[in-house]
């Protein structure tokens, strides 16, 4: 078989046609920065990185903090107190259940960070007194300093007191982790 050429009227006719015709307009998917599929899914994990220090790095500028120090330290840390309190409800454990493995390891544990106790109250005394300089340069017109932690707490909440004490700034950079209830 022969092909049919369309005549000329044809296809001016179908041109025509085409021209007069309305566009479809096909799906509009959201904007990729208001699509929240996409910026939870495993392709957007850089993104969110970024959101993580833009967010706080903004954040930090509007409250005129530009130099942090920052502390480190177990979060099992407890002040004396707390220590003994916790020591005491253990080893009442124990008495009440000799036997029971579980509350003799618990009991151990507890013992175990004793000797952080101590640094507990070193690290308030220092961030405290890290904060005081800060404030006598800032006063000088020079560079000042907050105390930055992990915002948890034991020897990180022992730093933000110290900062609350001298009624100075204290920056919590917290993460999120599955056994942990703080943030």
């Amino acid at each position: 078989g022969k092909l049919a050429m369309p005549s000329a009227t044809q296809t001016q006719a179908e041109k025509r046609k085409l021209e007069e015709a309305e566009v479809p307009v096909g799906p509009k998917p959201p904007k990729a920065y208001k699509n929240g599929e996409f910026l939870n899914s495993n392709s957007a994990r850089l993104i969110r990185v970024m959101c993580e220090l833009q967010e706080p790095g903004q954040r930090l500028d509007n409250q005129g903090v530009d130099n942090i120090v920052m502390f480190f330290g177990s979060a099992r840390a407890k002040p004396r107190a707390q220590y003994e309190e916790a020591l005491r409800q253990a080893e009442a454990r124990v008495q009440s259940a000799p036997d029971d493995a579980g509350t003799r390891a618990a009991l151990e544990r507890v013992k175990k960070q004793a000797f952080l106790v101590p640094m507990f109250d070193v690290t308030t005394e220092l961030a405290r007194r890290l904060t005081e300089w800060s404030q006598r340069r800032a006063a000088e017109g020079r560079a000042s300093y907050a105390v930055g932690t992990g915002a948890g707490p034991g020897m990180m909440e022992a730093a933000n007191k110290g900062a609350w004490l001298a009624k100075g700034p204290s920056v919590g950079f917290g993460i999120s982790l599955p056994f942990e209830d703080r943030l």
